[in-house]
């Protein structure tokens, strides 16, 4: 009896010391949440369970565990806003993974991010091809915030006399280096038909092609390589040298 009296007291214990250190220290929605947040999140919880179910230590040993955390917590947050440094070292910066129709594929490594992962984000920005997107940027807190070409953004009631057309979704034709034979099947093409495309748009080899995909509507190609020569005209938004 007098170890169940214990857990209730601690459960009330923890549960009122989370409830106040999480005002205290702030709020976010949970879809703005950074890598960072969410693992501070999954520390914090877990210390407040020991500290509600442990009695094979003193109660007071854990709540002080709880209120260290909580304020090198408060503390991170304080450093983050007064210095812009300690803020993108904490929790990271944003990184572009599209730029102006082309892959960054260093990017997409260095952020872990794969193809399958990218096309599935762009889809759920309305977007079904590469070459729409004028900018594809992957936010702190994981989302991927997309800036569409000007011809492909949204009409205006100024814009609805203008003449609409079909769109289809863009069948992968090749990933990272690999030809996807079932998608060149379905559309009565061939492996033969797309090396000569690959020739004709001075790709030797179908390894150098990290993404190319078929549009069904006007038998357009997208090619996406390796090596993607942007020169000057590269995006880097990222203020520290």
């Amino acid at each position: 009896m007098k170890i169940i009296i214990e857990v209730i007291l601690q459960t009330i214990l923890a549960f009122f010391a989370i409830l106040f250190f999480t005002r205290l220290i702030g709020k976010k929605q949970i879809a703005e949440l950074t890598f960072y947040d969410y693992i501070n999140g999954i520390t914090f919880g877990s210390i407040a369970a020991t500290l509600a179910t442990d009695i094979s230590q003193k109660t007071w040993q854990h709540f002080i565990g709880l209120l260290l955390f909580a304020a090198l917590t408060f503390l991170m947050q304080y450093i983050t806003l007064k210095n812009r440094t300690a803020l993108k070292v904490i929790e990271g910066e944003p990184t572009v993974l599209i730029h102006k129709g082309k892959i960054l594929e260093k990017n997409m490594r260095e952020t872990r991010i794969n193809m399958e992962d990218l096309l599935s984000e762009l889809r759920l920005n309305n977007i079904f091809d590469i070459r729409d997107v004028h900018y594809a940027i992957l936010e702190t807190d994981g989302k991927l915030s997309v800036l569409p070409n000007a011809d492909k953004k949204p009409l205006t009631p100024s814009d609805i006399k203008q003449p609409g057309q079909e769109e289809a979704v863009n069948s992968e034709l090749i990933v990272d280096g690999k030809i996807i034979k079932q998608n060149i099947k379905q559309h009565g093409l061939n492996s033969k038909w797309l090396r000569e495309q690959l020739k004709n748009n001075n790709i030797e080899k179908v390894e150098d092609v990290v993404y190319a995909a078929y549009n069904p509507i006007d038998g357009s190609l997208y090619f996406d390589l390796r090596e993607d020569k942007l020169g000057k005209d590269k995006l880097d938004i990222s203020d520290i040298e």
